[in-house]
């Protein structure tokens, strides 16, 4: 044997030692964790990985059902090493959803080392630990979008843009089947963009042209930055790809998924080159735009103009850290949040809605007796004040939301030792909320798999048992500018359009990224008579 075989020989020995060790070792702390809980058996590296792809076609929130429904409402999990405690019960997460701004469980998780490889460390308010940022963006996001006039500008375009994407449906033709998923998606992607960005970016005519050549209309290109519409496609995977670097640790994505890590991180680039593209492009726009004159009312005027003599709101914000102008870095962050939480949401919750407004007809009926009780024949636009007396609308869409929660957990990370549960935890120890879990939960729920919005009709459920928009602290920031957009894309479409199913056997066809998406919802639109 020579020297050579025999060094490679001693070198294999002892990564194999190293590698037992380190097993070794994981096993140690796991058989040795405080508070042990019922849960799958992690493996080091993994942790639940494999489980999650084999059990559950890789799909988490499937596979958290299963264990939810095996251990019941408190049991734990691994991402890579770190072990995550998931509570399915409204009072285990009384704490992690408090609103107190002196919460322990203002951190969503421990600091990912992929999200400073992603660009979004201590940026925007997702999933940013950094509390004076996050602080400083939550505030701004706050002040943006719950102004009057934000609310209004989504009043102002959601009816212009129904009657574009109605147009097309008519141009389709009555009784083709039509994936309202899709048209869903691309509809309110034209309207956040419109509303944080205040470009048009095309996405429903670029579809309509792709999916009827033969009626192909012109597409004006836009000033700041070409393909546009591909960009607007292109920040609807910006959720698979947070998905993919918090699913896998560090080490498999720079060994075994290297071309995948290599991939998501250049698409990630391409999303914020684009994105600077167009904030410069704006920057100019308001360096034009004479002082004495009104500057537009979005979300990136508001960034752009923050802490400026020309910020629209007129913001104060807390200490001097945060008293400077924002640079494109932050403003991507904060925008690409909006945009991609936005678009999500919004057209998910309304496939959950026509879905089960064509097997439920009864609760279809009530809905439009009190659409016509608010409008009668009159095809106005609504208003505030018409959306304020929807009151049926509103328990329909929240009832779908309990049934089929846009998204199925929130994740919290403390920052000191609390008893929860009945166990003392250390501080930095990893949460799940499975809202999912909670929601369907017959502890809080009376039947709680069928479908019944009168749960929502002069009564509030109970303190956690309802968390469409998450909790605490760390509540939806644009959850009141979401329900006005709910509200009415509703009264529109089911005030002009009958909708029916291709086929009422089919079940929802749903994706689990961040959020949970529906991924074709064949239909079928008919006009209502105006008469």
């Amino acid at each position: 044997m020579t020297l050579l075989m025999l060094e490679a020989l001693d070198f294999t020995k002892i990564i194999i030692s190293f590698l037992l060790i380190y097993i070794a070792q994981f096993y140690y702390k796991y058989f040795t964790r405080s508070n042990p809980l019922p849960g799958q058996i992690p493996l080091p590296l993994f942790g639940n990985v494999l489980s999650i792809i084999l059990q559950a076609n890789g799909d988490q929130a499937e596979w958290l059902n299963i264990l939810n429904k095996k251990y019941g409402d408190v049991f734990e999990t691994y991402s890579g090493n770190e072990r995550q405690i998931v509570f399915a019960k409204a009072e285990y997460v009384e704490k992690l959803m408090s609103p107190s701004t002196n919460s322990n469980y203002i951190m969503k998780t421990d600091d990912y080392p992929a999200l400073k490889e992603l660009g979004m460390k201590g940026k925007g308010i997702f999933l940013n630990n950094d509390i004076s940022t996050w602080r400083f963006n939550r505030k701004f996001f706050t002040q943006a979008i719950l102004t009057p006039s934000f609310s209004n500008e989504v009043l102002h375009w959601t009816p212009i843009l129904f009657n574009e994407l109605n147009v097309y449906w008519k141009e389709i033709g009555k009784n083709a089947p039509i994936d309202f998923a899709v048209w869903i998606h691309r509809f309110t992607t034209e309207i956040i963009f419109q509303m944080t960005v205040g470009l048009k970016v095309n996405s429903m005519a670029t579809y309509f042209n792709n999916v009827e050549p033969s009626k192909r209309i012109h597409i004006e290109s836009s000033p700041a930055v070409e393909n546009i519409a591909n960009f607007a496609d292109d920040i609807e995977k910006e959720l698979d790809c947070i998905k993919f670097v918090l699913t896998f640790p560090a080490l498999i994505r720079h060994t075994i998924l290297k071309k995948k890590n290599q991939a998501v991180l250049n698409h990630r680039r391409k999303i914020i080159e684009t994105m600077k593209k167009i904030i410069d492009y704006r920057r100019k726009e308001i360096e034009a735009t004479p002082v004495e004159d009104k500057l537009r009312h979005d979300m990136l005027t508001s960034l752009i103009t923050a802490n400026t003599e020309r910020d629209i709101n007129k913001s104060k914000y807390m200490d001097e850290d945060h008293s400077k102008p924002l640079n494109n870095d932050e403003i991507s962050q904060n925008l690409l949040e909006a945009i991609s939480g936005g678009i999500d949401t919004t057209a998910n919750l309304l496939c959950f809605v026509v879905y089960h407004l064509c097997h439920y007809p009864n609760v279809l009926a009530r809905l439009q007796k009190e659409l016509d009780s608010i409008f009668g024949l009159d095809q106005r636009m609504p208003t505030m004040e018409d959306l304020s007396k929807m009151y049926y609308t509103e328990a329909i869409f929240k009832e779908c939301s309990r049934l089929v929660n846009t998204a199925k957990i929130t994740l919290r990370a403390s920052s000191s030792s609390d008893v929860i549960a009945g166990y003392e935890w250390p501080a930095n120890t990893n949460f799940i909320a499975y809202l999912e879990g909670i929601h369907l939960n017959p502890v809080h729920w009376k039947d709680p798999y069928e479908f019944n919005p009168d749960r929502f009709i002069g009564t509030e459920p109970q303190k956690n048992t309802f968390l469409m928009f998450g909790g605490g602290v760390r509540l939806c920031p644009g959850r009141k500018l979401a329900i006005v957009e709910m509200k009415c894309l509703i009264a529109l479409i089911y005030r002009n359009l009958d909708i029916t199913l291709v086929d009422m056997n089919a079940p929802l066809k749903l994706k689990h990224t961040i959020v949970n998406a529906c991924i074709e919802l064949q239909i079928r639109v008919n006009q209502r008579s105006k008469s």
